[in-house]
């Protein structure tokens, strides 16, 4: 029963971590998704970008659409400027996502291309930060069977050498 035990448990955590590496994928394409949602607010609605964040918050999930109406509430309060907020917000919110810190980097400095005053040179700028993402998307999901395998089947192994080792 004992081996039965350390057997799941070793597995269970195995599989955690295969999840987290899915977990991961699917916030790079909710972040992407963000970025989409704000190209399409300044270049159709010609939106102003705290107020894009109130209307792209209103449409995604947590933990985005809390982080993006906090922005748009400091940002009618004229507490800071949108880039620190941004950058305030959203690292809080991102902390303990499974994603890498090079990719929370690119979502991150996003708010670099609101100095722009032309929205067809904020859409261009967002653009380039959504391509940035693309890249990390498609990195992950190629790597993402391979470690997800290795993931499930390094928990597995590490029960199995758990029961060798105890008995």
């Amino acid at each position: 029963m004992g081996a039965g035990l350390i057997m799941a448990g070793c597995s269970g955590i195995g599989f955690w971590y295969r999840k987290r590496f899915y977990l991961g994928l699917g916030h790079l394409q909710s972040m992407r998704q963000i970025l989409e949602l704000f190209m399409s607010e300044i270049g159709y609605g010609k939106t102003a970008l705290p107020e894009c964040c109130k209307k792209v918050g209103e449409r995604v999930e947590e933990p985005y659409r809390g982080a993006l109406l906090e922005i748009h509430a400091g940002m009618k309060r004229k507490e800071n400027s949108f880039r620190e907020c941004w950058h305030a917000v959203m690292e809080r919110s991102l902390k303990h996502l499974p994603v890498t810190e090079r990719e929370k980097e690119i979502f991150l400095s996003f708010p670099d291309c609101c100095g722009l005053q032309d929205s067809r040179m904020q859409i261009r700028a967002i653009e380039q930060y959504r391509d940035m993402l693309n890249g990390a998307i498609d990195s992950r999901e190629a790597a993402l069977e391979k470690q997800g395998k290795l993931a499930a089947g390094m928990g597995i192994m590490c029960g199995l050498l758990l029961i060798i080792v105890l008995y």
